[in-house]
């Protein structure tokens, strides 16, 4: 019986096996896992990694970041491998279908108790409500039998408007959830700047940052900023720590906010 007093979340993992291991080790077995995002991926053990956590069952909760989304469109013939890849061992996988099955049965945006669990942010021009709405709309599409169709047009850098159709719209929507790091003074997202906070032009902010999102009084956790660091604040909590870096893997125990963290090897040189 899994508890429902408490969850673990575990930031990007990115395929660090080894790192994850120990970090399951001191988490208890009757706590329910929920990865924010970014669990393959550059790392040494992407398709290992990702068996691990599909065979936990229930007990784990995937978030959908982009290199989830990145592997479903190139298994959908959309996209292709880029140089620091390392999901062509998924790809090419006897149990491929299986688990790209699971992935994209998987979630944009998870909500458990007054917590809500995203990959990178939540457009600052979304409510709460309005995020779990378009969150579903993608959802819906992603579990059907025509997802690899909706995935064709998936890159771009669209910025949202109530106004978008198609791919243009979709793209939008896939962007406000795991991509996002920073917006202008406007609460419009920079998809260009991905440091950190203190070296950035001074015109741009963290997208939680900015005084007029419609979420500034909801719980957001995320990962996807590795040079940001572990933030845990009154409403935000983010968890990329920067694992494939040589950094630590994080994960917290919610609601206590308990950190558990390892230390991890450098498995991917950011300046190759």
């Amino acid at each position: 019986m899994q508890s429902e007093q408490n969850v673990t979340v575990i930031g990007d993992v990115h395929g660090c096996l080894p790192s994850l291991s120990q970090l399951l080790e001191k988490i208890p077995e009757d706590s329910p896992l929920i990865f924010i995002g970014d669990l393959i991926n550059r790392g040494p053990a992407s398709l290992e990694t990702l068996r691990l956590v599909h065979s936990m069952g229930k007990r784990a909760t995937l978030i959908l970041g982009n290199h989830e989304m990145h592997l479903l469109a190139t298994a959908a013939g959309a996209g292709k491998p880029n140089r620091r890849d390392t999901i062509d061992e998924i790809l090419a996988a006897p149990d491929a279908e299986e688990l790209i099955d699971w992935i994209r049965r998987q979630y944009l945006l998870y909500d458990w108790k007054d917590y809500t669990f995203v990959h990178a942010a939540i457009d600052p021009a979304w409510s709460l409500k309005k995020a779990r709405a378009l969150a579903c709309e993608v959802h819906e599409h992603l579990r059907s039998d025509h997802w690899k169709e909706y995935l064709q047009e998936m890159y771009g850098k669209d910025l949202w408007d109530n106004d978008l159709t198609g791919p243009a719209r979709m793209r939008a929507i896939l962007n406000g959830f795991t991509r996002i790091r920073f917006v202008d003074k406007k609460g419009i997202p920079d998809y260009k700047a991905k440091d950190s906070p203190g070296n950035t032009p001074k015109h741009l902010m963290p997208w939680f940052e900015y005084s007029h999102r419609k979420t500034k009084d909801d719980n957001i956790v995320f990962g996807h900023w590795s040079t940001l660091g572990l933030v845990i604040q009154e409403h935000i909590i983010a968890l990329d720590t920067g694992c494939v870096w040589g950094g630590a893997l994080t994960a917290v125990m919610l609601p206590q906010r308990q950190v558990i963290q390892v230390k991890a090897p450098q498995y991917c040189d950011p300046f190759a």
